[in-house]
């Protein structure tokens, strides 16, 4: 079997993306099973020597006469629906050069601006859609208002599930939402999480090595991600525990608050008082050992998110056996039970967050077997070659329907 993904970078690790993380597990655990698996990247590394990586190509392809009107009346219509029909013929050709050299058996796409119902079109293989974080759900978390745009984005995203030969989500909760948004039934979409890399030993948490005092967020400086949660909670912790201290590591997207969108410093200076400024240490984005050696340090990690479809930074955490406190929103409580190998508090809240959190400082026992059970039930549940044998099972089930 060959199947080709398509991936925003590649190597995956260019820039701090969950799909391309996720193309880059769930690929390596099929060629294990022995299926060959190609990527079609946006932006590709120029040293990279894969022949089964390639670059999407830049500008528009020759169009059929038929399709330079379609995306002249998408134009018209909305942004959203020019990106969809611009973009999705781009990587259909892209697409048909590859399986013009290697015939491929089934393509997989995320669902972002429904690029995949154009993609299906043009395709004769199978097209399946992948929910890494759809609109209809996100959109409304980042603060877009529900405008003109916001449905037409919701409208293309429909058309490409609805379209595609099968779907695929990371989580149930995403799943659901999908189908009560748009009134649909996709009775055959197939729940399949996100493989995680499970750290070795030299990489797992333990309370010995850990610093009783510290906490750490990884993941932007947004408000979906819940930052403002977080530093609120900080505050509350900061003057119970005065050597607290916070390390925050991941980009500063901007977060909005009403009308004003603030950068991490203008928000600390703002929001945060000063006696507690000098205990939060943000360190913006950084590359994966920095991250690891960050969580084996920290006595606690925390996601604070206000929604998220399958939260790769939490089962990261997890899989490193950290003691983990995160929002119960979203998939978020598919991974972590509450108790069982994490704490969940209600999103939202700084006070049930920051309680969820001194009850792990308070209580290192508690939080090292919830960090054990986090990382035993990761492996089991999450590990590659689980989650790559339910993908290949998944994708010979869509190819066989397809013939």
């Amino acid at each position: 079997m060959r199947v080709a993904f398509m991936s925003p970078c590649w190597p995956h690790d260019r820039i701090a993306n969950g799909i391309a993380t996720y193309v880059a597990s769930v690929r390596g655990g099929l060629e294990a099973r022995g299926v060959e698996a190609h990527v079609l990247a946006a932006e590709v590394d120029p040293d990279l020597d894969d022949p089964l990586v390639h670059r999407l190509p830049e500008g528009s392809p020759p169009r059929p006469l038929s399709v330079r009107l379609r995306q002249s009346v998408a134009g018209l219509v909305s942004r959203n629906l020019r990106i969809q029909q611009s973009l999705g013929f781009r990587i259909a050709r892209a697409v048909q050069g590859i399986d013009a050299e290697t015939p491929l058996d089934l393509f997989e796409q995320e669902e972002t601006f429904g690029v995949a119902a154009v993609i299906r079109r043009e395709l004769a293989i199978p097209v399946v859609v992948r929910l890494h974080g759809p609109w209809c759900v996100v959109g409304p978390q980042v603060g877009h208002p529900r405008d003109r745009e916001f449905r037409m984005r919701c409208r293309a995203e429909i058309q490409a599930i609805s379209a595609a030969h099968g779907v695929s989500s990371p989580s149930q909760a995403a799943l659901d939402r999908v189908r009560e948004h748009y009134g649909v039934d996709l009775e055959d979409a197939k729940v399949i999480p996100n493989p995680v890399v499970i750290p070795g030993e030299d990489e797992a948490w333990s309370p010995e090595a850990s610093e009783a005092e510290v906490l750490l967020f990884v993941g932007r400086f947004d408000r979906i991600k819940g930052a403002d949660v977080l530093l609120d909670a900080f505050v509350h912790l900061a003057r119970r525990r005065p050597g607290l201290r916070l390390r925050f590591l991941g980009p500063d997207t901007g977060l909005r608050v009403g009308e004003r969108e603030f950068s991490f410093d203008e928000y600390v200076a703002n929001r945060i008082p000063g006696d507690v400024r000098a205990r939060i240490d943000y360190e913006g984005a950084q590359p994966r050992e920095v991250v690891a050696r960050a969580r084996q340090e920290a006595a606690v990690t925390v996601a604070c998110s206000r929604y998220e479809t399958f939260p790769l930074t939490v089962l990261e955490a997890m899989a490193a056996g950290c003691p983990v406190a995160a929002s119960a929103v979203g998939g978020i409580p598919e991974l972590v039970r509450d108790g069982q190998n994490g704490l969940l508090f209600p999103s939202e809240s700084a006070e049930a967050l920051a309680s969820a959190v001194e009850h792990l400082l308070d209580d290192r026992e508690f939080a090292a077997r919830l960090g054990s059970a986090a990382r035993r039930d990761t492996r089991a549940r999450f590990g590659i070659e689980a989650v790559a044998a339910a993908t290949e099972a998944f994708h010979r089930d869509v190819i066989a329907a397809a013939r």
